[in-house]
C-alpha cells in the first residue's frame, strides 16, 4: 500500500512539474491545494494564486525542470513528503536564471482520493568556494 501511494504521488509530482513548464492551468488547479505555498530559493513565499499569476503573465517562465535521480518519499496516512534533485532553468521578471541544480521538497495531502501539493520548497545547490592554500 505504501509503495502504491508513493508511486501515485511521485507521478502527480512529475505531472505538476510538467504543468509548470506548459503553464497548464487545469493540471495546476487540480494538483495544487488552495492553501498551497511555494518557498523559492530567494526565500520568497508565493501563494497558489500568486504563483499562477506569475506563470500565466510570463513573469516566471520555466525552460527546464528535470528530475535528476530518484524521488525519496515518506508516506503517512494522509500526508506524503517528497524530496528530489532537479535541474532548473527559468526567467523571472525578464532576468534569466541559468541552469542549475536544486533540491526540492514537496508536501502532498490526500484531498478525498486526489493528492494535492500544499507546500513546496526549492533550495539551490551551489559550489562552496575553496580555501586558499
Amino acid at each position: 500500500m505504501t509503495d502504491d501511494v508513493a508511486g501515485r504521488v511521485i507521478k502527480a509530482e512529475r505531472d505538476r512539474t510538467r504543468c509548470l513548464l506548459d503553464v497548464d492551468r487545469g493540471t495546476y488547479d487540480r494538483l495544487h491545494a488552495e492553501e498551497y505555498r511555494l518557498c523559492n530559493p530567494t526565500g520568497t513565499v508565493w501563494t497558489k494564486a500568486e504563483y499562477l499569476d506569475l506563470l500565466t503573465t510570463g513573469r516566471v517562465v520555466y525552460r527546464e525542470l528535470e528530475l535528476t535521480g530518484d524521488v525519496d518519499a515518506i508516506v503517512g496516512t494522509d500526508v506524503v513528503v517528497l524530496r528530489y534533485r532537479c535541474f532548473i532553468e527559468l526567467t523571472v521578471d525578464g532576468a534569466d536564471i541559468p541552469r542549475h541544480e536544486a533540491w526540492h521538497t514537496d508536501v502532498y495531502t490526500d484531498a478525498g482520493g486526489t493528492w494535492r501539493c500544499v507546500w513546496s520548497q526549492a533550495t539551490g545547490i551551489m559550489d562552496l568556494p575553496t580555501a586558499a592554500p
